[in-house]
C-alpha cells in the first residue's frame, strides 16, 4: 500500500469520525449556533496568541529538518501539540460547536502574516486541525469537559492536518511506518499539551475575570458559589 492510500484511509477515517459526530448530536440542536460578540472576541485573541507564538515554533521545527536528517519531522511532531492548543481552549471556554474550529483557523492566517516559514500552508493545517479538535468535543455533545475529552481533542487535531505537511515537507517517500509514527507521535504531543495547559490556562483566565460571558463562566459559577459556602 502506498503513502498517498495511507493518507487517503485516514481522510476516511477523519470522514467518519465527522460522521458519527453528526449523527449523534443531530437531535440536540447543538451544531447550528450562534457566538456572542465577546466569544468572537476571545477565540480571535486566543487564536491570534497561540499562531504568533507557533511562528517560532514553526522555524525550532525547521531548525529539526534541517540539522536532524531524517528525525527532524519526527523531532517537529514532539513539539507540534503547541500549535492545536487554541482550539482544545477555545472548545473548553466556549463550549459550542465550531470553536475549536475558528480559533484554530485565526491561528493559522496569524502564522501566516507573522512570518511563518511554511507559507500560506498553515491556513488549511489550521482548519483541519481545528475541525478535527472539535470532533473530540462533539463525541460527548458539547457537554462533557474532563482531561480525557481534552486529550481526545488535541490528539485528533493532526489526524487530518500531517497531510498537506507530508507533501509540504517532502517525507511521503520515507515510507508508511516512518510517516504513521510521526502522525502517532503528533497524536500524543497533541493529546499531552492540552492535559497540561488547557485547564490551567482557562481558570487563569477565568479568575483573571476576562472570559465573563462565556459557558466555562456560567459553569464555574455555581461550583464557587458551593465552595465559598463550604468554607
Amino acid at each position: 500500500m502506498s503513502i498517498g492510500s495511507i493518507y487517503l484511509l485516514v481522510v476516511l477515517i477523519g470522514v467518519a469520525l465527522a460522521a458519527i459526530a453528526y449523527f449523534s448530536n443531530r437531535g440536540t440542536g447543538k451544531f447550528f449556533v450562534s457566538f456572542t460578540l465577546i466569544e468572537i472576541v476571545i477565540m480571535a485573541v486566543i487564536g491570534v496568541i497561540n499562531g504568533v507564538l507557533g511562528t517560532p515554533n514553526a522555524m525550532l521545527g525547521r531548525l529539526f529538518m534541517t540539522f536532524s536528517g531524517s528525525y527532524g519531522f519526527l523531532a517537529f511532531a514532539a513539539i507540534c501539540g503547541g500549535f492545536y492548543i487554541s482550539g482544545p481552549l477555545c472548545g473548553y471556554i466556549i463550549r459550542k460547536p465550531g470553536a475549536a474550529t475558528l480559533a484554530e483557523t485565526m491561528n493559522g492566517v496569524a502564522q501566516v502574516l507573522s512570518g511563518n516559514p511554511n507559507g500560506i500552508m498553515v491556513l488549511a493545517a489550521g482548519f483541519l486541525q481545528g475541525f478535527m479538535s472539535d470532533l473530540g468535543f462533539a463525541f460527548y455533545g458539547y457537554r462533557r469537559w474532563t482531561l480525557s475529552v481534552l486529550a481526545l481533542s488535541g490528539a485528533l487535531a493532526p489526524l487530518l492536518q500531517q497531510i498537506p505537511e507530508v507533501y509540504f515537507f517532502g517525507v511521503g517517500d520515507m515510507g508508511i511506518s516512518y510517516n504513521l509514527l510521526a502522525l502517532i507521535i503528533r497524536m500524543g504531543s497533541g493529546a499531552l499539551y492540552a492535559i497540561i495547559l488547557v485547564k490551567p490556562i482557562a481558570i487563569a483566565l477565568l479568575k483573571a475575570g476576562v472570559l465573563r460571558g462565556t459557558q466555562l463562566a456560567a459553569d464555574e459559577r455555581p461550583l464557587a458559589t458551593t465552595q465559598q459556602k463550604l468554607a
